[in-house]
């Protein structure tokens, strides 16, 4: 009894081991950005929008316009 018990633990264990699964995943989508009040794709894989935002320069303080960089 105590071999039948064993026995059916290892193999028990062993159908387990033999599962597996397969993903497939196709790339994601150039994903959305919010700019400017509305949602708009980027131009190009990996662009990355700069939003608007002041900047010192030369002891002013100067509006930079939103703008792509790839």
């Amino acid at each position: 009894m105590k071999r039948l018990i064993s026995a059916s633990i290892i193999a028990a264990s062993l159908m387990m081991a033999a599962c597996t699964t397969t993903v497939v995943a196709r790339p994601p989508r150039p994903g959305l950005v919010l700019v400017e009040g509305r949602w708009v794709e980027a131009p190009r894989v990996g662009a990355v929008w700069i939003a608007p935002h002041w900047e010192r320069r030369a002891f002013r303080r100067v509006w930079i316009a939103g703008y792509w960089r790839y």
